[in-house]
């Protein structure tokens, strides 16, 4: 799976649900939350205020990758 699309869901996500995707899910279940999760946040100009700590918590994953 692309990266930037992986981020990008795991983004989305942090924004409805306050966390990161579970690194255990697969590439198609991150797939869907990226499609699915776009349309729920389109045109919701105040989804900015629940971005942060993503880009913390994101490089605190990436750094944690083997």
């Amino acid at each position: 799976m692309d990266e930037r699309i992986r981020k990008e869901a795991n983004r989305y996500y942090w924004i409805v649900k306050g966390k990161l995707i579970d690194e255990s899910w697969s590439d198609s279940q991150v797939e869907h939350i990226y499609n699915s999760y776009f349309t729920r946040i389109w045109g919701n100009h105040e989804n900015v205020v629940h971005e942060e700590g993503f880009e913390e918590a994101w490089r605190e994953r990436i750094r944690s990758m083997p």
